[in-house]
């Protein structure tokens, strides 16, 4: 696997769970996301549950969290991703979360574009992930970063709120993967 990019100023590294107090001190930086899809701040464990949360037929070979760190070694960010889910080729993005102070300057956009590069040259064709139906900003973001919705899944229930889940996917561009 190609070692992670770095981007402008911000550093990315594979997190572990030694790294759990520092992603949940980003968890309860970014209780507004927490609120917006589950109704509820995140919880005393939210950073154990990012390190072990795996979909049905993946191992954590397959799992990476990826932190996301200023220069002054803060961590500010975070990917949460499934290599080859739902199947070979297509990785799912479970999560990309900035700190509040970090949103709204173009570091997300370039963070993913960072991450795509990356994911394509280590074996990726596709990137897919899911919006809450409840988060209209995070939803406009990923339709600007050329994702299509797939579909839309039926309310299910997480936390305290139900949400229709929807699923985007953004086939990577040939000329990125060309260079494997």
């Amino acid at each position: 696997m190609n070692e992670l990019p770095t981007i402008d100023g911000y550093t990315l590294t594979h997190l572990t769970p030694e790294n759990g107090p520092l992603m949940q001190a980003l968890a309860e930086r970014c209780a507004d996301y927490f609120e917006l899809v589950t109704g509820c701040p995140p919880g005393p464990a939210e950073a154990q549950a990012l390190f072990t949360a795996l979909p049905a037929g993946k191992g954590y070979e397959d799992k990476m969290v990826i932190g996301v760190f200023a220069s002054s070694h803060e961590l500010v960010g975070v990917l949460d991703v499934v290599r080859d889910y739902p199947e070979l080729g297509k990785w799912y993005l479970g999560l990309l979360m900035l700190e509040p102070a970090r949103r709204g300057q173009g570091l997300g956009e370039r963070l993913y574009r960072a991450f795509e590069q990356w994911a394509a040259a280590s074996g990726a064709r596709a990137i897919r992930l899911s919006v809450a139906g409840q988060n209209g900003r995070a939803y406009r973001f990923w339709r600007r970063l050329g994702f299509v919705e797939l579909e839309r899944r039926p309310p299910a229930r997480f936390g305290a709120k139900e949400s229709v889940m929807i699923i985007m996917e953004r086939a990577l561009p040939i000329a990125i993967t060309s260079d494997r």
